[in-house]
């Protein structure tokens, strides 16, 4: 189970097959196609069943719970799935780990594969040892509609080893992970101007891009992360002028 932040700053969880979560009856008729009740104690469980994640909304099914004209609770989302396509840069978690295979959550319908010693410079003793919940930066290889798309965190043939922490592709480690909308994310990744002015306000920026509605960022200074986000989101469609302020005001205080 992973713990993110869209970008409305709303806390999401991540639920994978097995994981498991306060049991709410108010629920019940929305989650019981995908989950089994199961009792521990004087607590009720419930327990992902379904092969595919979800994504579940703590805040806004409370917030909607307590909203007596609500004729839904929309606690877990389904829809508007990123559809992987050959040659996408996608920010993936691990939701599950085998020997030879990692499954990956790409908030797509369908989780993908990526082979364990599918990274730069790794063979079976050297590859990296990943876990559930962990982020990585992949590359989408193979995509087959009859089957999970498969990933692979290789680069040129020049690219740095992974365990040198400066390969193309590989595990993200540390930083913060953040959602944003698709079309948006492409949109930053073709900014390059809007990119580099960021990078000159915050010391030591790394930030990496999916088409899936993944952001990557990590600072020298972890608090700076939130506003880095902050300035990507408000600032992204502003002029030059508005968007300096925006940014003096982030970053300069």
């Amino acid at each position: 189970m992973s713990e993110i932040n869209n970008n409305e700053g709303e806390k999401k969880i991540i639920l994978f097959p097995g994981d498991s979560f306060p049991f709410d009856r108010k629920l019940l008729s929305y989650q019981i196609f995908s989950f089994n009740k199961s009792k521990k104690g004087e607590e009720e469980k419930q327990t992902l069943s379904s092969m595919k994640s979800v994504l579940f909304y703590p805040e806004r099914a409370q917030k909607l719970a307590k909203d007596q004209k609500s004729q839904l609770i929309p606690s877990i989302y389904y829809g508007n799935f990123y559809s992987p396509k050959e040659g996408d840069i996608i920010i993936g978690i691990i939701s599950q780990k085998s020997y030879e295979t990692y499954r990956v959550n790409i908030l797509s319908s369908r989780e993908a594969n990526l082979n364990s010693i599918d990274f730069q410079g790794a063979t079976r003793k050297s590859k990296p040892n990943l876990n559930a919940g962990d982020v990585i930066y992949a590359k989408v290889e193979k995509v087959n509609k009859y089957t999970n798309a498969t990933l692979t965190c290789k680069g040129s043939n020049n690219s740095k080893d992974w365990a040198s922490g400066e390969s193309t592709y590989g595990p993200l480690k540390e930083g913060k992970v953040y959602e944003f909308n698709r079309y948006l994310c492409l949109k930053l990744l073709e900014n390059n101007e809007f990119v580099k002015r960021l990078k000159e306000c915050v010391q030591g920026l790394n930030l990496k891009i999916g088409f899936n509605g993944r952001i990557w960022i990590k600072t020298d200074k972890i608090e700076l992360i939130p506003k880095v986000f902050e300035a990507i989101k408000n600032g992204l469609n502003l002029s030059y002028d508005d968007r300096e302020i925006l940014f003096n005001n982030l970053f300069n205080k």
